[in-house]
C-alpha cells in the first residue's frame, strides 16, 4: 500500500520547467579540477570484438591468446559475467561455443558494432576522468577498461585495476531488444550510451571505496551513495546531475522543488535511522518512484538528499579533501557537520 505525506502539514510542490532556472545543476559547489598537467590516455579494449571473431574450432587453443591479451579480465568474463566457468575446463569449448553460436547473442553483437563502430568518445571522457582521478588519489591505480557484450547480464563490472563496460546494456531507449525482453522501462530509460562515462566512475568509486558502517541505516546508505553521486560529478564535472543520478528532467525538477519536504518528512517519520533492509532499499534502491513520497518521485530520490547534504558538508569543510571525504565512514559526523537544513 502507497503512503504519501500528510497533506494538511506540508505538500509536495509541482513548478514548471522552468524551475530548473531557479535551482542550478550543482547546489553551491565547484567541481573544476585542474588536469592541465596530468599525461594519460586511455583505451577501451574490445573484447567483444576479438571473442565473437574466434574460430569456433579452435577455442582450447585460443585460451592463452585471451588470458595473454586481457589477464584476469578474461576469469572474470566467464566465471562472473556469463558465468560458464574456468577457461581451462575440458568442457569450455563447447560452452563458449554455445553463447557465441546463440542466435540472439550474435544480434546482440551485431547491434553493438552498428552501435559502437569505435569508442572514441567515451575514451576521451574518461581519460580526462581519471586525468581528475590521479590529482585526488595520487598513487592510486588507473584501471584497464574493456569492453564487452553478455547478454544483459552486467552493465558495469569492476575489480582490482579492471574496469568493464557491457555494451549491450547501453544501446539506447528505443532498442527493441529491451521491450522484447520485458525489461522494465524505467531500467530502459537509461541503457543509452550517454551514461557510459558516469556508470563507469560510480561503479569504479564503488569498487576503490566500499560501503562500511557499524550501523546500517537509511542515513548511511544516503550519505554513502551520495559520496559516489559526488565523486563521480568531481571526475565528470560536465555532466548533467540528472545523468548521474539517472533521473528525467521532471524527476530532478521534482527533487528540486520538493527537497526541504522530503526531508521533512524523513525525520519527522523517524526513517534516518531505520535497519530494516526493506526500508532502506525503498528509499535508496532502484525502482520506478519512492513508495513512501508520490509517485512522480524518482526511485533514490534520497540518495540524492544525500548527494546534498555531502555537498554542504564539503562547501562547510573546505579543509577536507576529497580523499578525505571518501575514506571517511562517520556517516553521523558528516551530517552533522554539513549542517544541512533544506
Amino acid at each position: 500500500m502507497l503512503k504519501y505525506l500528510p497533506t494538511l502539514k506540508f505538500a509536495f510542490v509541482h513548478l514548471s520547467i522552468l524551475s530548473a532556472i531557479l535551482f542550478p545543476s550543482c547546489r553551491n559547489n565547484s567541481y573544476e579540477t585542474d588536469i592541465s598537467g596530468v599525461e594519460l590516455e586511455l583505451e577501451i579494449q574490445r573484447f567483444e570484438l576479438d571473442l565473437f571473431e574466434v574460430n569456433l574450432d579452435s577455442i582450447a587453443e585460443s585460451v592463452d591468446y585471451f588470458y595473454g591479451q586481457y589477464g584476469d579480465f578474461f576469469d572474470l568474463f566467464n566465471f562472473r559475467i556469463i558465468q560458464i566457468g574456468g577457461a581451462r575446463q575440458v568442457t569450455y569449448p563447447d560452452y563458449l561455443k554455445s553463447f557465441l553460436t546463440d542466435y540472439l547473442n550474435m544480434q546482440v553483437y551485431l547491434e553493438c558494432i552498428r552501435k559502437f563502430p569505435d569508442l572514441k568518445v567515451q575514451e576521451e571522457q574518461l581519460t580526462d576522468a581519471f586525468k581528475r582521478y590521479q590529482v585526488h588519489f595520487p598513487g592510486r591505480e588507473t584501471p584497464r577498461i574493456i569492453s564487452f557484450i553478455s547478454r544483459f547480464n552486467q552493465s558495469i563490472v569492476s575489480a582490482d585495476g579492471i574496469l568493464g563496460i557491457g555494451l549491450d546494456n547501453y544501446l539506447g531507449a528505443e532498442n527493441e531488444f529491451y521491450i522484447r525482453l520485458g525489461i522494465h522501462q524505467y531500467q530502459i530509460d537509461n541503457m543509452y550510451p550517454g551514461k557510459i562515462p558516469s556508470d563507469c566512475m560510480m561503479g569504479w568509486g564503488m569498487t576503490e571505496f566500499e560501503y562500511k558502517d557499524s550501523v546500517d541505516n537509511v542515513l548511511s546508505n544516503m550519505i554513502y551513495h551520495g559520496k559516489m553521486a559526488f565523486f563521480t560529478k568531481m571526475m565528470l564535472p560536465e555532466e548533467a546531475d540528472s545523468v548521474i543520478m539517472g533521473f528525467s528532467a521532471a524527476e530532478m525538477n521534482f527533487c528540486r522543488n520538493n527537497e526541504s519536504t522530503m526531508w521533512e518528512y524523513l525525520v519527522e517519520n523517524k526513517m534516518l535511522f531505520e535497519t530494516e533492509r526493506m526500508n532502506i532499499l525503498k528509499f535508496t534502491g532502484s525502482g520506478p518512484f519512492t513508495r513512501d513520497f508520490t509517485p512522480e518521485s524518482p526511485a533514490r530520490a534520497s540518495v540524492w538528499l544525500g548527494w546534498g547534504i555531502v555537498e554542504e558538508y564539503m562547501r562547510r569543510n573546505q579543509e577536507i579533501t576529497l580523499e578525505d571525504l571518501m575514506m571517511d565512514i562517520d556517516f553521523q559526523k558528516i551530517l552533522t557537520l554539513s549542517r544541512y537544513n533544506p
